[in-house]
């Protein structure tokens, strides 16, 4: 299929072509839009030095360092380049300019990230075309000496086998889980990135060689003997929840993941929030729906509960329990609550007590729904205010 490539990525090829610059569309780009998937970045390559880059495209900005990239009006745009030598299996210890087309499609970790466009004509000496129809990750050249030079790709590996539903050539798979302890060589911002990427995409369960093989040890994620990570595929898309499910299904500590990864004092908090839900168990009915809930989330309780059902057959019928709820109208929270804050201090509620008169008019309202209505609610809420 034609490659239907945007106005500033095409503007930027036609410069480049006009300078006597050979220039291509690169990896994801080419992949996805043979694929028919949404693009998200255009990345182009040229063969030519940086300098030269900057000569054709006079309003460009360098922010590749070593690798002489440069961002045209969005674009970013790479030189052609060999690399040789990975010394932390990670970075090249050398980076030259200036190769062939093909020359830099040979450094490229897998076949279907190795294809260039150059608005007319494919390049495909790895035949990514036949992998992409055949669903197919394979490594370019040879899987070991690919993994070896960077070990990241072992994650990348099954975080594109997720997001894309693809398979993994035998060869290739070895190699990666062979090599799978290289990965705690590589930085914990960079694995979560990836880790977060994968756990994103429509078969987050692909993810369950790698860890079996140890992958993650580094990272506080343990192998697991027995692991199914099948459960994840059925989560809500959020971020929390499927973060909070995959550490449930291998047995992770959050804290120590948390801690390693950074999450963050407010990812960390919404985690144990959404655990402690999580371990207060499936509500029996309406009103225990509204006792678990009278605290305000600081997430999605449809997601929350959904989640649960999704790795827990307890859980089953919260969800559908939770939208009834929603649909009867019955307070259980303090924006429920049909008088406000500000009323409250009219009726004569000093600042300081009203959190703790809303917290008792809830609990009120959630066991009778009748009172709640404005006047039975100061009422109530002058007597709350000589007690507390």
């Amino acid at each position: 299929m034609p490659i239907q490539i945007p106005e500033k990525p095409a503007a930027a090829l036609d410069a480049l072509h006009n300078a006597g610059i050979g220039a291509w569309v690169v990896g994801g780009a080419v992949r996805d839009s043979l694929l028919g998937r949404k693009v998200s970045d255009w990345d182009l390559t040229a063969a030519c030095q940086p300098e030269a880059l900057l000569d054709a495209l006079p309003e460009a900005k360098p922010i590749g360092g070593v690798y002489g990239t440069v961002s045209w009006h969005g674009v970013e745009i790479t030189p052609c380049r060999t690399e040789e030598g990975y010394t932390d299996n990670r970075h090249p210890d050398q980076v030259t300019f200036g190769a062939d087309i093909r020359a830099d499609l040979a450094r490229r970790d897998f076949t279907v990230n190795a294809i260039a466009y150059d608005g007319t004509i494919a390049i495909d000496p790895y035949h990514g075309h036949h992998d992409l129809e055949n669903h197919l990750l394979r490594c370019v050249g040879e899987p070991k000496r690919r993994f070896a030079e960077d070990a990241l790709r072992i994650l990348r590996l099954y975080r594109f086998a997720g997001v894309l539903g693809f398979a993994i050539e035998q060869e290739t798979e070895t190699a990666a889980l062979e090599l799978a302890h290289t990965l705690g060589t590589v930085s914990a911002p960079r694995v979560r990135g990836e880790l977060t990427k994968a756990l994103a995409g429509a078969r987050p369960s692909a993810l369950m060689p790698l860890i079996q093989a140890g992958g993650l040890s580094e990272f506080a994620i343990p192998p697991q003997q027995g692991l199914s990570l099948e459960p994840l595929d059925k989560m809500p898309h959020s971020a929390l929840c499927r973060w909070w499910a995959f550490l449930r299904l291998t047995g992770a500590d959050a804290k120590a993941v948390g801690k390693v990864f950074d999450f963050g004092r407010n990812f960390m908090r919404d985690l144990a929030r959404m655990d402690a839900l999580y371990l207060a168990g499936c509500p029996e009915d309406r009103h225990a729906m509204k006792l678990a809930l009278m605290e305000e989330l600081p997430f999605s309780a449809a997601e929350a509960f959904a989640a649960f059902a999704a790795l827990d057959d307890a859980f089953a019928c919260a969800p559908t329990l939770y939208r009834e709820l929603v649909e009867s109208g019955e307070p259980y929270q303090k924006a429920h609550l049909r008088i406000t804050p500000a009323e409250l201090l009219v009726e004569g509620v000093p600042g300081r007590k009203i959190s703790q008169v809303q917290k008792c008019l809830v609990k009120a309202v959630v066991d009778t729904p009748e009172l709640n209505v404005y006047p039975t609610l100061a009422q109530m809420a002058k007597g709350l205010k000589k007690v507390l």
